[in-house]
């Protein structure tokens, strides 16, 4: 776990805290600090918790919804349930906490790429090893990038023109500016020394720090019309020169389709 002077002393208090209790707790076998919370240098006010905690086998359920674990319970505002281990807590001060409780045999049914283990009672250390090893975002090809951009495309105006602005929205501003991230990544390098700062689970984090000129761009494109926005996206793919003539070709599948000149 790395910190700095930067880093808020509250994150950093926190995160001894969780330790503690942690540590502390019999039914506990260890806690992993994954994103921000593990790499503590570039935490800031706005930085969520984020971890894992292992319990022993038939206490998952316990800790999942008795939440007196955690450092200061009582000034907790709520709790939702997320999904079938994880949970969002927020306290009245606004904090948030992401995490999951796992029994000892489900701790591989997770995944990591920035990580810390400052409790470990057992083999925790060593398992989350090998979950980082194998722990691999899904690839894919320039080809495979442009051809479901160019499909996605077609389906998100099609489903504006018939009227579903809020899933077209999604769409173009998520599922294809994805594979538009994808196709810069291939076309450009990002600035010197940020190669470290790429999340391999999220192509949607960190680019503002990667590729500025690019995520203003694209910031920009996410705020226009549907439509209007996935014209937006085509152009910025074909600006980039990544594509050769017969790739180059394919867009006009869409074109003609869509009667876009």
């Amino acid at each position: 776990m790395n910190s700095t002077k930067n880093t808020p002393p509250e994150f950093l208090e926190f995160i001894a805290n969780l330790s503690a209790s942690a540590q502390e707790n019999s039914e506990v076998l260890g806690l992993v600090l994954v994103g921000s919370t593990a790499e503590t240098l570039r935490a800031d006010e706005w930085s969520d918790h984020d971890f894992f905690l292992i319990v022993n086998e038939g206490q998952g359920e316990i800790f999942r919804n008795d939440l007196s674990w955690l450092p200061s319970s009582e000034n907790i505002a709520f709790a939702a349930r997320e999904t079938d281990h994880g949970l969002k807590v927020v306290y009245t001060d606004g904090r948030v906490l992401e995490f999951a409780v796992f029994e000892n045999k489900e701790l591989e049914l997770a995944s990591v790429n920035t990580w810390a283990v400052p409790v470990d009672k057992t083999n925790i250390t060593e398992r989350v090893q090998a979950i980082q090893a194998r722990t691999q975002p899904r690839t894919f090809t320039l080809e495979q990038e442009w051809n479901l951009f160019l499909a996605t495309i077609l389906i998100a105006v099609g489903r504006a023109r018939r009227g579903e602005l809020l899933i077209a929205g999604q769409g173009v501003r998520t599922r294809a500016l994805n594979h538009v991230l994808g196709l810069m990544r291939l076309a450009h390098s990002p600035l010197n020394n940020t190669d470290s700062m790429e999340d391999n689970l999220d192509r949607f984090r960190r680019v503002e720090i990667q590729y500025p000129e690019e995520a203003r761009i694209l910031n920009e494109i996410s705020e226009m019309p549907v439509e209007v926005g996935a014209q937006a996206l085509l152009d910025f793919i074909i600006r980039l020169k990544v594509l050769d003539e017969q790739q180059l070709s394919l867009a006009n599948v869409l074109r003609t389709r869509l009667g876009w000149s």
